[in-house]
């Protein structure tokens, strides 16, 4: 089979619709009835995260169209929505596969598939299909940042004193996060793993502290574990030798 790939132009918006349109090869030798089935609409319903876009596949199945066009339009005349990228349309015999996206600024709700088949003398028919669309709130981007475990060198068995800030980006603002806990874990040199230390909570700015005792060289670090609405996040390592203590007699 001879597979042909076109690519489909999104026109700009009007009335809140979204147009794809293709063109195809030479039509079939064999005359048969025009037809066309809006075969899937994947995923369904959309889920719009944060500011991410969502890819949507519409497959489109005809007999005898020579040209199909899409569109993609919210099921209300109230609702508006803005003209996303330029799709591709990937044509394989009688199956039409439309891509297009959608981010925060389309309507969530319903929307309706609507797809037009032609063939080579003009007559047209139509399928259409309902799909939603939902708008989830994404994880905000955190940070650990300033971390310090001081002193860098210590004798063993003193305080080792861990500090930083915890920020949350807001409206591409840091802001600091306040009453979240930071955790402080350890790794020996040549060691691959992380060992849990102590923890300590935000202030109102995002400032965190912590203390530990000292045994061992290594190097420190603060993790921010992260919850449904704030993503997780790890500072950079801070290295603390540790020295032992010496007797020396006389």
């Amino acid at each position: 089979m001879i597979k042909r790939i076109a690519v489909g132009v999104l026109s700009t918006v009007v009335g809140g619709s979204l147009l794809l349109t293709a063109g195809a090869g030479t039509a079939s030798a064999t005359r048969a009835q025009l037809a066309v089935k809006i075969a899937n609409v994947n995923p369904n319903p959309v889920v719009v995260k944060g500011g991410e876009e969502t890819p949507v596949t519409v497959e489109v199945r005809t007999t005898e169209a020579v040209r199909v066009e899409l569109r993609l339009r919210p099921d209300s005349d109230r609702a508006r929505t803005l003209a996303a990228e330029e799709p591709k349309v990937i044509h394989e015999g009688d199956l039409w596969r439309f891509v297009a996206s959608f981010d925060k600024s389309d309507y969530e709700g319903r929307w309706l598939a609507i797809a037009d088949a032609f063939d080579k003398d003009g007559k047209k028919v139509t399928d259409q299909v309902n799909f939603s669309v939902k708008h989830e709130a994404g994880q905000a981007e955190t940070r650990l940042t300033r971390f310090s475990a001081d002193p860098g060198t210590v004798r063993k068995g003193r305080w080792i004193h861990f500090s930083g800030r915890l920020q949350v980006r807001e409206d591409w603002r840091w802001q600091g996060l306040d009453d979240e806990e930071v955790e402080i874990y350890y790794r020996s040199s040549g060691s691959s793993a992380w060992k849990y230390v102590t923890s300590g909570d935000t202030d109102h700015r995002g400032r965190f502290y912590a203390k530990s005792r000292a045994f061992r060289s290594g190097e420190f670090r603060a993790v921010f574990e992260g919850d449904d609405e704030l993503g997780e996040s790890a500072s950079r390592s801070d290295w603390v030798r540790v020295k032992r203590w010496s007797h020396r007699g006389r």
